[in-house]
């Protein structure tokens, strides 16, 4: 049985439709996910009514992000996070999450004023809705102008929104037990996943890279994280296709990793 607090992102199988992992999910026991919002948005009723009939969870949704640099498009970036946070909360999903985006002339301060302007519509509908909005630190500088956890400790706080830990943004940053502590009221999701440093490089499966698994989700856990643990493994290649065999193995590899870690 795959483990209770594994939740498996659609991102790991991004060329694959929804039918295809929700197969492999259900197939596996898989008993939380996490959906690209592309991937339901023609017919999220039947698709997401699929979803609640295995059993499965929405752990989060990830849906699209402002371009702060155009706030002529902040209202339609509102209303669809909007009608992304209904249907989480239809489905008694947990939460939706993007990245900040960033703009080219503004500061760092600059862009966090910017950001929490035109996300407070949002945070305030999740709320009303009991779902969580939450945003993700990323190392991609074109789609986020903050790009460490302890930089969004102070996002967070700004905003109100909740923060997606992922150890492949994460992994090398000075003092992470003591940044996880201090980050951990505002913790939405941990997503967790391995990284290859030498060889072919990139992100990777469980055990298929060289970061510290164990101990990383150990100084989770010690920050007093309750929640699931989102495998997110992000192909190098956005087109290229998911191996089927490798995929299982990987969650296979995430579900023994969380079992030997006793969560």
């Amino acid at each position: 049985m795959t483990n209770a607090r594994l939740s498996v992102d659609a991102m790991c199988s991004f060329q694959w439709p929804f039918e295809r992992e929700l197969a492999l999910w259900t197939g596996m026991g898989i008993r939380h996910a996490g959906l690209l919002m592309n991937k339901i948005a023609d017919d999220p009723k039947t698709k997401l009514s699929a979803l609640d009939g295995a059993g499965i969870r929405i752990s989060t949704l990830i849906t699209a992000g402002f371009q702060l640099a155009n706030r002529a498009s902040w209202d339609g970036t509102r209303a669809v996070q909007r009608d992304m946070i209904d249907l989480v909360a239809a489905h008694d999903g947990h939460s939706i999450y993007f990245t900040t985006g960033r703009t080219v002339r503004c500061d760092w301060d600059e862009d966090c004023a910017l950001f929490a302007e035109a996300v407070a519509l949002t945070v305030e509908h999740a709320r009303r809705q009991g779902v969580i909005a939450a945003f993700e630190p990323s190392l991609r500088t074109s789609a986020s102008f903050c790009t460490s956890l302890s930089d969004a400790i102070e996002v967070a706080e700004k905003t109100g929104l909740g923060i997606v830990s992922d150890f492949g943004n994460n992994w090398m940053e000075r003092g992470l037990p003591r940044t996880l502590k201090r980050a951990m009221p505002h913790i939405a999701l941990v997503q967790i996943g391995d990284i290859a440093i030498s060889g072919r490089g990139g992100r990777a499966h469980i055990g298929q890279g060289d970061l510290p698994l164990k101990r990383m989700i150990g100084d989770v856990l010690d920050a007093g994280y309750q929640g699931v643990f989102d495998l997110e493994v992000v192909p190098a290649d956005y087109a290229a296709e998911t191996d089927e065999d490798e995929l299982r193995a990987g969650i296979q590899a995430a579900s023994d990793l969380l079992d030997a870690m006793n969560v």
